[in-house]
């Protein structure tokens, strides 16, 4: 199942408002160097805002982020937790999922749009899941 991440308002407004500026600058000032530095960050820019994902597929959790790619099998993960943490993270919202997982205790933000449905999906198959808040 795949699951889209939720985007936030003023995510939107920085991935809209800087290639406009960039492309300003393009066009007043045209330089060769100036246009593929604008173009190399209005693609990479694309393939954030459109490549970050969720997909439980089987008994994995792949988490998309970009050109970033995390495999967690679900049977590792420990606790789910609401969050706000502006930390750098696969995620287009503040409005977070703190993800707890082994080995060695890792910790991974994700902003699935259906929080919900994400959260049952996982527990359905893994009930051990703590559930934080």
């Amino acid at each position: 199942m795949v699951f889209k991440s939720k985007v936030d308002i003023w995510m939107a407004f920085i991935f809209i408002l800087v290639p406009i500026s960039m492309l300003y600058g393009v066009i007043t000032e045209p330089s060769a160097v100036l246009l593929l530095v604008t173009a190399f960050i209005i693609v990479l820019l694309c393939i954030l805002f459109f490549g970050t994902k969720y997909v439980i597929k089987a008994d994995e959790l792949i988490v998309y982020g970009g050109i970033y790619k995390k495999r967690i099998p679900i049977k590792q993960i420990r606790s789910l937790r609401p969050s706000k943490n502006p930390l750098s993270a696969p995620a287009m919202s503040i409005d977070r999922i703190e993800i707890t997982f082994d080995p060695h205790i890792q910790v991974i933000l994700i902003s699935p749009k259906e929080k919900e449905l994400f959260v049952k999906k996982l527990l359905e198959i893994n009930p051990n899941i703590t559930l934080k808040s």
